[in-house]
């Protein structure tokens, strides 16, 4: 049994966690948009760039999110955050569907730059 401290900690983690991939998930959806209307601009970058960031931290953890060993060094039963608000399901599959979501908004930004490119 953990006691107070360590159990308002996790809630933050968690609460961190959760804001995390709002964002990420946010900037997912936005590449996804901008790749279908074309748009190219800072915000394209700003998301890109945080997507790649969220990306290399959970590649050079072994592909294990860092908040888990923090949630588990405080006494979590089980340190996994992806349990934040997600059915079971969606949780254990988020690097399977976020990727192929990727994946389709750089085909659509490519796509984009490729119509727009001179003689196209």
């Amino acid at each position: 049994m953990t006691d107070l401290p360590h159990r308002l900690a996790q809630a933050s983690i968690r609460t961190i966690h959760t804001l995390i991939f709002a964002v990420e998930l946010t900037c997912i959806g936005w590449l996804i948009v901008t790749g279908v209307t074309g748009r190219r601009d800072r915000t394209v970058g700003l998301a890109a760039g945080l997507v790649a960031a969220e990306s290399v931290v959970w590649i050079a953890n072994d592909r294990v999110c860092p908040l888990t060993s923090l949630t588990e060094r405080l006494g979590a039963e089980r340190g996994s955050v992806s349990d934040i608000f997600l059915p079971e399901a969606v949780a254990r599959t988020l690097p399977i569907w976020s990727s192929a979501l990727l994946a389709a908004a750089a085909a659509l930004h490519v796509r984009s730059v490729w119509r727009s490119a001179p003689g196209a």
